[in-house]
């Protein structure tokens, strides 16, 4: 029996999607190939300088948006961007395996208001490492202290709203374990539930904090 030439390639690139993720990076209106592994970097600004810094190794990339394989770095994966007039950015990547968000807290894996509502879609099926990051610098220099302030309060309002929407989750899973009725000694749900409403409080403090730290030390021309 003879195969054609074009079933055997398309078999090969099968092949070789499933294994190594190596398909080509799509652009983003289709959204990621199903088995790529590359992760599509967007920002709000423009002219950023991102480096990715694994085991001693670093890529740079100064255009954005751009797609990156991240897993060709070794763990952990530090990404920074930074831009005149700017703070730098700072996000530690890792690898993401359990979906289910309370478990995550419970588990103390690193959860942020951006990657809480994460699922298998969201990250490479080999890597676990996102395969979207969207990159936010704030402001440092401003023209008065009203002019920071003002900037400041929006990103406080913007921090609580997102932590809130990660904290209103968890309430609502735990209340639909309570409306499912089960019971465990000691009430071991409530207590996780709660545990897990201390540790998005903490991580909205702390980064409350970080953004007065940020306030405080920008400049005004």
């Amino acid at each position: 029996m003879r195969i054609s030439i074009n079933f055997i390639s398309n078999l090969v690139v099968g092949f070789c999607l499933l294994i190594s993720g190596c398909a080509q990076p799509v652009s983003d209106s289709p959204g990621l190939t199903k088995f790529s592994e590359y992760t599509f970097i967007t920002s709000n600004q423009t002219n950023l300088l991102c480096e990715y810094d694994g085991a001693n190794t670093t890529v740079r990339r100064t255009e954005v948006p751009h797609f990156i394989n991240l897993s060709i770095l070794k763990l952990p994966i530090k990404v920074k961007c930074s831009k005149e007039n700017y703070w730098d950015k700072v996000i530690v990547l890792t690898p993401l395996r359990t979906f289910n968000l309370l478990e995550r807290l419970k588990l103390g894996q690193n959860v942020t208001a951006q990657n809480s509502n994460y699922n298998r879609a969201s990250v490479g099926p080999l890597s676990g490492l996102p395969r979207k990051l969207h990159i936010v610098l704030r402001k440092n220099s401003f023209k008065s202290a009203d002019e920071r302030d003002l900037y400041y309060a929006e990103e406080a309002k913007f921090t609580r709203e997102n932590w809130d929407a990660v904290a209103s989750k968890i309430n609502k899973n735990c209340q639909i374990k309570t409306s499912n009725h089960v019971k465990l000694p000691r009430n071991d749900d409530y207590i996780a539930c709660q545990k897990a409403n201390g540790k998005i409080q903490k991580l909205l403090k702390d980064d409350l904090m970080k953004l007065e730290v940020e306030r405080r030390g920008s400049l005004i021309k």
